[in-house]
């Protein structure tokens, strides 16, 4: 018998960000929620300034939007390049920008809640934009050095025009976010590489006990399909030589039990030539007519060429099988198999007029239907029916979608030598 490859399952999937990745995506993914933020504040002040112009016609504000302008294409600039240098161009022009506008504010805005809270929307951009690496540690160090220039130059400002300091309390709460937020991220950082190699590991070992089941199921069938099969046809067997065909047939099946061909890895399923199926087919029926059942096929066979190997071997163990139970089971010597052909799945019918069963009252030892049909088309996307009731005979149709099979595990080769048992 030829070997039977078992289709490769998909590999275990990844369970959130990998471990040496997570610190950088993380931080990464902060900085740019602050460049937003910084670009926010900014359109804040030049907001706040013009609702001011338009309580008060005589205050002059064009200074200090136009000195938001070169900070805005700063942030463009660093955001494009991310680098050490585009960080440090951004704090020297931010610092300018942040000192011309308090210079406007101090003029033109009269001291109290309003002029500190532009000043501080002219420092925040300074704090939540100067990261300008992938480390959470760097990003904080980065906004620590935003606020100090930004702190300067408004103090250089106020010194300037005289002023009042004002306390910045807005752009100190934004710094002191910016920490905790960095700080928060890092502990859960670390907690997620304690954690996330002991999820891995569980999705590996459900993927692999997974695989495991399959493969030990299609075992369970093989054998169901192989010895017990053959242990049932010798004991029915007329007294004298056993049969020659018979006897090919489990020099073969024991030869394919003690080798192990059919656990080597398979490529991607493929479909076989049209007349390879056909063949296949052909062979299976005609090893069951051999064996004394008088078998009938209608329909279109040729369906069974769409199949992929998988589904292909799965089908044609699943009705020999069905026709194994026949001889074994139906008490008639006489049974009708018919292919269909839908379009989008290939169905098989074996129908006998036998004594029936009910399913029901299946022993749960009885591996033939469950293990051996029910369980190997499910394998490969596909769903069987049985009707049976005793006294009426017996139909089982199995439907297997066309390329459904790519995930299970599926035995045999596609010339569906020994696929009947």
């Amino acid at each position: 018998m030829d070997g039977v490859p078992i289709v490769r399952k998909d590999p275990p999937p990844v369970l959130g960000i990998p471990t040496h990745l997570a610190p950088r995506v993380n931080a990464w993914s902060t900085v740019r929620a602050f460049h937003a933020a910084a670009i926010g504040s900014l359109a804040a002040a030049a907001i706040t300034l013009v609702l001011y112009r338009l309580a008060d016609p005589d205050v002059r504000i064009v200074g200090g939007v136009l000195a938001l302008v070169p900070m805005l294409g700063m942030i463009a600039v660093h955001v494009q390049f991310g680098t050490s240098r585009s960080a440090v161009a951004f704090l020297l022009v931010g610092g300018v920008c942040a000192w011309w506008f308090a210079v406007v504010v101090q003029r033109e805005v009269p001291a109290g809640w309003v002029a500190s809270y532009l000043l501080s929307l002219s420092v925040i951009p300074l704090v939540l934009v100067g990261g300008a690496g992938a480390v959470a540690g760097r990003v904080a160090l980065w906004s620590i050095a935003g606020f100090v220039v930004g702190r300067a130059a408004t103090s250089i400002a106020i010194l300037q025009e005289g002023g009042r300091a004002h306390p910045l309390v807005l752009a100190w709460v934004t710094l002191a976010f910016v920490i905790a937020l960095v700080l928060f991220t890092s502990r859960n950082t670390a907690r997620s590489e304690r954690v996330q190699p002991e999820l891995l590991r569980s999705a590996r070992e459900e993927h692999v006990s997974a695989y495991r089941a399959g493969v030990e199921a299609e075992a369970a069938a093989i054998l169901h399909d192989t010895v017990l099969n053959h242990l049932g046809a010798i004991a029915l067997a007329p007294d004298g030589p056993i049969d020659p065909q018979l006897a090919r047939t489990v020099e073969a099946d024991v030869a394919m039990l003690t080798g192990k061909e059919w656990l080597a890895p398979g490529a991607q399923p493929t479909r076989p030539e049209p007349g390879a199926a056909i063949r296949a087919f052909e062979h299976m029926v005609d090893e069951h007519r051999d064996l004394g059942l008088t078998v009938s096929v209608t329909g279109d066979p040729a369906a069974l060429g769409r199949l992929d190997d998988p589904a292909l071997t799965a089908v044609l163990r699943a009705v020999g099988q069905c026709l194994a139970n026949v001889r074994k089971h139906a008490g008639t010597d006489a049974a009708e198999v018919s292919v269909f052909d839908d379009g989008l799945a290939c169905t098989v019918m074996v129908v006998d007029d036998g004594r029936g069963f009910d399913e029901s009252e299946t022993s749960p030892d009885r591996m033939g239907l469950r293990g051996s049909v029910r369980e190997r088309i499910g394998r490969v996307g596909g769903d069987v029916q049985v009707w049976s009731s005793p006294g009426s005979g017996t139909s089982v149709m199995m439907t297997v979608p066309y390329a459904a099979s790519t995930g299970g595990v599926s035995t045999a080769a596609p010339d569906g030598t020994g696929a009947h048992r």
